[in-house]
C-alpha cells in the first residue's frame, strides 16, 4: 500500500482553525507578562534562559506589532485553508521557532534582541502556499511570487518602513527569511519521506 504523503487531516480545516485560535489567545496573554524576560536575548541565552527560544516567537513589542501578526496569520488561514492535523501544526511552529533562534545565534551574533510572531509566520505561509498548490494552483503560484518578492526587497533593505514605524521599532527582516528557508527544508524533508515510503512499500 502506497502512502498519500504527509499531509494528514484529508480536507478538514477544523484543526487549523482551532490552532489559530488557540496561538492568539497565547499571543494574548504572553503580551500581558514581562516583555524583557520572554523576547530572544542572545545574552541571557548564555546565562540558560533557553525558554527564550521559543517564548521570542509568541510575546510581540506592543499591541499593534501583535495585531499585525494576527491579521497576518488569519490572512494566510483564509487564503490558503492548509489541511493540517494539529500535530503538523505544532511541529511547524515548534520547529520554525527553533530553527530561527538558531539561526540569529549562528549568523547573527550583532542582533542584540528579537521578539515577534512573523518569522514563523512567513514559513507558516509558504508551506500553506505548498500545501495549496495542490488544490489550486494559480493563487498557489501568485502567493509564492508575492513572498519571494517581499522577501527579496526586504533584504535590499528600505521595504519594511511603514511596519517599522506602525509597531514603533525597527523590523529582523532576516527573521522572514530565515522561516521561509526553513519552511523550505521542511517541505524537502516531507517530499523525501514520502518518496522512500512509497519506494518501500513497492
Amino acid at each position: 500500500m502506497r502512502r498519500s504523503g504527509v499531509t494528514d487531516s484529508g480536507t478538514n480545516t477544523g484543526p487549523g482553525w482551532a490552532f489559530v485560535a488557540f496561538a492568539l489567545v497565547v499571543m494574548g496573554v504572553l503580551q500581558l507578562f514581562d516583555f524583557d524576560v520572554l523576547r530572544y536575548q542572545q545574552s541571557w541565552l548564555s546565562r540558560g534562559e533557553y525558554w527564550r527560544i521559543f517564548s521570542a516567537h509568541w510575546v510581540h513589542v506592543n499591541w499593534p506589532h501583535l495585531m499585525l501578526n494576527a491579521f497576518g496569520l488569519l490572512l494566510c488561514m483564509g487564503i490558503t485553508s492548509p489541511r493540517w492535523a494539529i500535530r503538523r501544526w505544532i511541529f511547524y511552529h515548534l520547529f520554525l521557532a527553533l530553527g530561527i533562534s538558531v539561526l540569529f545565534t549562528l549568523l547573527n551574533p550583532e542582533l542584540e534582541w528579537y521578539a515577534g510572531y512573523s518569522g514563523v509566520l512567513y514559513g507558516i505561509f509558504v508551506l500553506a502556499a505548498l500545501d495549496l498548490y495542490q488544490r489550486d494552483k494559480l493563487i498557489a503560484l501568485a502567493l509564492a511570487i508575492g513572498l519571494s518578492t517581499k522577501i527579496i526587497l526586504e533584504q535590499v533593505g528600505g521595504f519594511n518602513i511603514s511596519s517599522s514605524k506602525f509597531i514603533g521599532t525597527l523590523v529582523v527582516v532576516d527573521a522572514h527569511l530565515y522561516g521561509a528557508l526553513l519552511a523550505l527544508s521542511i517541505a524537502l524533508g516531507e517530499r523525501i519521506y514520502t518518496i522512500l515510503g512509497n519506494s518501500d512499500s513497492d
